[in-house]
């Protein structure tokens, strides 16, 4: 039974595509994580049908150059005696294609809805930190209203407090002063009715030497009155 030459050729033919496609695709924009590993779409997005690319199996036949030494060999021809090993290597690799098929669909080019959806949740992060620095920022203020406030409140219980000391203390002195000036009137008081009684008392006394002098000078006059009438008897 032959084996068909065919075969080792079209394997050939393709694995020389698939890796022709996969340096091109390499080689022209590279390979990141996040292409391999996107964040799932949001449900109220829209679906948008990514282009259609063309695999690697409908391209084979349109531009596939076969090396001169397979062209030249006859198809219809008796295979060399190293003709297994070949058949041995397109086997191998015809099994290549699906993981190398399976690499290239993964990483797709980013759709216009795909790269509106990273912009944004770029944008609806920015917005997010712009807002919690904002509630940050409106916290602090409000902090430090609050500290302005307090500060502002104890300085005027300082300041009710001392004026109500001051107070006090004025009330205390007018009081003290008032005491004062009931105790020296108090004194002087007693100091001018002291002074009343003993003028009152001098008056008195003298009125009573006088009194005494005016009777004794009576007595001495009418015992010279006696005295005189009773010699003008004899």
């Amino acid at each position: 039974m032959g084996v068909d030459q065919k075969r080792p050729l079209v394997g050939f033919a393709l694995v020389a595509v698939l890796c022709a496609v996969l340096m091109t695709l390499s080689i022209g924009r590279g390979w990141a994580l996040e292409d391999l590993f996107q964040p799932a779409r949001p449900i109220a997005a829209a679906v948008v049908e990514p282009p259609a690319e063309a695999s690697p199996a409908t391209a084979e036949p349109a531009a596939v150059s076969l090396p001169a030494e397979l062209s030249a060999q006859p198809i219809g021809g008796t295979a060399p005696s190293a003709a297994p090993a070949p058949a041995t290597t397109s086997a191998a690799t015809l099994k290549a294609p699906k993981v190398a098929r399976a690499a290239v669909t993964v990483p797709a080019n980013p759709t216009p809805t795909a790269a509106s959806d990273k912009a944004d949740r770029k944008a609806e992060r920015a917005a997010a930190k712009a807002q919690r620095k904002a509630e940050r920022e409106a916290a602090k203020a409000q902090q430090k209203a609050e500290r302005e406030a307090a500060k502002a409140d104890r300085k005027a219980q300082r300041e009710a407090a001392k004026a109500q000391q001051k107070a006090e203390r004025e009330a205390a002195k007018a009081d003290r002063k008032a005491q004062r000036e009931a105790a020296k009137a108090q004194q002087k008081a007693e100091r001018e009715a002291a002074k009343a009684d003993r003028k009152t008392q001098r008056e008195a006394a003298k009125a009573q030497r006088k009194a005494e002098r005016e009777a004794a000078k009576a007595d001495r006059k009418a015992e010279r009155d006696a005295a005189k009438g009773a010699r003008s008897h004899r």
